[in-house]
């Protein structure tokens, strides 16, 4: 590992008024070869909004791979009042340079570059020093091969997954910290910062989004959380287990987390990307914790002191007392969104019907609130969010269908299913042929539109054939009027349904209407059935649907999955 420095904080101005030779003048240390002077190439361009350090020539000619190491303090910065006191000591007192410098220098693992951020402990972070943090990430990843960053524990998985939601490139970036200082016995801090930097230069988190690396224990920036207020092997990921391990120079992963999943895909980024808004946009998001008889003073508290949004901790699966319920009613009235988890320590959240509350899937509360910061900085339409929370948020893993390729629709496929608009099967096929059922399209059709509030009550006399995978789209569907049934009461839900009546459905969405005496061009106009022919006509016009290679629309056919997806994709297409 070859080192070199950069000791000006982008934050702290006063640092410029200090001699132009000590901004132009950096030391770099080969580990087991010989101390040599940068100069002022290790100035950062002009135009950078914060003064990373330049790619030295050294490094640009060296085989290894660079990694800058931005210093933010916490405890492996820390300055204890002994060597063996482990929880009486400064954080934020070493810079990261010198503890760089200390590393052993008996294998070079890469060529390190530091720059100090800032040196505090985690809590003392604002939400507006990470914007300026995740800036400085990304920035520094135009020039360097991989990010460490530096930071205190307390408040690290918020640190590291707010970095996941916003660093745009898909370079490693991997936090590290320390339970103990840096100067007392049997300390943490030289191991982790040393595997960091080793792990990030390996390149093997690259596409992983932001990954928290102690304890030789690799894990997801999402999924992680703090889980012990003094063991070195604090940070776990519940349920879902870390992404990997380091064993001196064994860098194994063993899982693929969401994002690594979409590598090189178009939907890898999240939305937000902080270059787009400034600070201001940032809202106030709080959290509230739901106990025995918990009072609505806390939510009322956060409203009035202008929470755009709120995440209840809940007990068991998001519940919250009976007078927060009240309170958050009334909060929902007044704009406020809310974000419900569960504070058992795992456990998922599922979407629910009622405005105004997301559900938190996996997320704990702290990671839940950051997504909702963000959401909101970025948006203002509730579906928009709610469409991220369950994508973004989300991150579960999908694997494109095995049946799909080179089909004719396998692209609108592969989007309706990563919109979850519709899922393949357990074996991994999605069946593109296989005809549609009346109650499998109403639930395409309502998860394509993703209406809010509960559904009418059914009446047909065959209700107790709808299975409950699709009862709730059927009745949405009636509520608006899409689904009527049949003149016997019935809605016939396993029976294939046709183009007609998906036609039917699909202008009734996006409210169109035609002349049913208006001819639709096709070659089998004759054959649509009166009722249907306006609807067919509107979308033929609208160019939502087609007919076969001879023109035909073949109006009694069944519909084929590959067709609906295609039919629904092209409606969302021109209704939004």
């Amino acid at each position: 590992m070859t080192w070199t420095k950069h000791s000006q904080n982008s934050r702290i101005k006063k640092l410029f008024t200090l001699p132009l030779i000590v901004s132009l003048l950096g030391t770099m240390l080969a580990f087991g070869g010989v101390a040599t002077t940068a100069f002022a190439e290790e100035v950062a361009p002009k135009s950078s909004s914060f003064p990373i350090p330049a790619l030295s020539d050294t490094f640009k000619q060296s085989s290894l791979s660079n990694v800058i190491v931005i210093g933010t303090g916490g405890t492996l910065a820390g300055k204890a009042e002994d060597s063996t006191s482990f929880q009486n000591y400064k954080a934020g007192t070493y810079l990261i340079e010198d503890l760089v410098k200390q590393l052993p220098d008996k294998q070079k693992i890469a060529d390190v570059t530091t720059y100090q951020f800032g040196n505090k402990g985690s809590g003392g972070y604002t939400i507006a020093d990470l914007y300026d943090l995740s800036l400085a990430v990304d920035q520094a990843l135009e020039v360097y091969d991989s990010a460490v960053v530096t930071t205190g524990t307390d408040t690290m998985e918020e640190i590291a997954y707010f970095l996941d939601l916003t660093v745009r490139s898909p370079k490693p970036v991997v936090v590290t910290g320390a339970m103990r200082p840096w100067d007392v016995i049997g300390t943490d801090g030289p191991a982790n910062l040393y595997n960091a930097i080793k792990l990030a230069g390996s390149g093997k988190t690259k596409w992983y989004g932001t990954v928290i690396m102690l304890n030789d224990v690799i894990q997801a920036a999402r999924e992680v959380t703090k889980s012990n207020a003094h063991r070195m092997d604090t940070f776990a990921t519940p349920m879902l287990g870390s992404l990997g391990y380091i064993d001196e120079n064994n860098i194994r992963m063993y899982r693929l987390n969401g994002r690594a999943m979409k590598a090189g895909k178009a939907d890898w980024a999240t939305p937000f990307d902080l270059k787009t808004i400034t600070k201001e946009k940032l809202p106030i998001v709080e959290i509230v914790s739901s106990y025995q008889e918990a009072s609505s003073g806390a939510i009322n508290g956060f409203v009035a002191d202008g929470a755009k949004g709120i995440v209840t901790s809940g007990t068991g699966a998001g519940g919250i007392s009976a007078k927060m319920s009240a309170a958050r009613a009334e909060a929902i009235k007044k704009g406020v969104v809310f974000v419900t988890t569960t504070r058992t320590g795992s456990g998922t959240m599922y979407p629910g019907t009622t405005d105004g509350i997301f559900a938190g899937d996996s997320l704990n509360a702290q990671h839940a609130r950051l997504m909702l910061l963000l959401s909101l900085a970025f948006s203002s339409d509730y579906d928009t969010i709610k469409g991220w929370f369950a994508t973004y948020g989300t991150q579960s893993i999908g694997v494109d269908p095995s049946d799909i390729a080179k089909h004719w629709a396998e692209i609108t496929i592969v989007k309706a299913i990563k919109d979850s608009i519709v899922s393949g099967y357990p074996d991994t096929s999605f069946k593109p042929n296989k005809n549609v059922t009346r109650a499998e399209f109403a639930v395409m059709l309502m998860n394509g539109l993703k209406p809010v509030g509960e559904g009418a009550k059914l009446a047909f006399t065959d209700e107790h054939e709808i299975g409950t995978w699709a009862k709730n789209a059927v009745a949405q569907a009636v509520k608006v009027g899409f689904i009527q049934g049949y003149d016997d009461g019935t809605f016939r839900p396993n029976e294939p349904i046709t183009r007609t009546e998906m036609a039917s459905m699909i202008a009734g969405a996006m409210n169109l209407k035609a002349d049913p005496s208006e001819a639709t061009g096709f070659t089998d106009d004759q054959d649509i059935p009166s009722w249907g022919k306006g609807a067919v006509t509107a979308l033929k016009q609208a160019g939502v649907v087609s007919g076969n290679e001879n023109n035909q629309y073949a109006p009694s056919g069944s519909t084929t999955r590959a067709e609906a997806v295609t039919v629904i994709i092209n409606m969302l297409n021109k209704k939004y």
